[in-house]
């Protein structure tokens, strides 16, 4: 009985290997980012510029920082920064563009959490609950 094909043929097997996102071509419509820099209130002297066409993450001009849209909207980011984040960020020798839309919340939920039982979040009883 026959069953189709060659047991003893291995298939090739080719590996996808896309790039990784510092490295993928940004496919943003202008209009997406205005609706960003409008919705997170970004002030104009903060300077956002909309990324040029067939440019990735690091194509980025002197000066600035590429931010992902997610970092704001699932991120939960918003700027200017509350000194509680930058106090953190400080502390475990990080610029903010290494933190990635996953960490974020982790930081202003723990600040809200504090806030809302009015205690006033510091690094060392963030650092208790997250990196002990």
């Amino acid at each position: 009985m026959s069953t189709g094909g060659n047991p003893t043929r291995k298939r090739k097997y080719k590996p996808k290997n896309p790039p990784g996102p510092d490295r993928a071509e940004i496919n943003w419509r202008e209009e997406e980012f205005q609706n960003l820099v409008r919705d997170m209130g970004f002030r104009s002297e903060w300077g956002a510029q909309f990324p040029t066409q067939n440019s990735t993450a690091l194509d980025v001009p002197p000066g600035y920082i590429t931010l992902y849209d997610a970092f704001f909207r699932e991120g939960n980011f918003r700027l200017p920064m509350t000194k509680f984040t930058d106090e953190v960020l400080t502390n475990y020798g990080l610029h903010i563009s290494k933190i990635n839309a996953l960490g974020s919340p982790r930081i202003t939920h723990f600040e809200f959490i504090c806030r809302a039982n009015r205690i006033e979040p510091t690094f060392e009883m963030f650092n208790v609950f997250y990196f002990c």
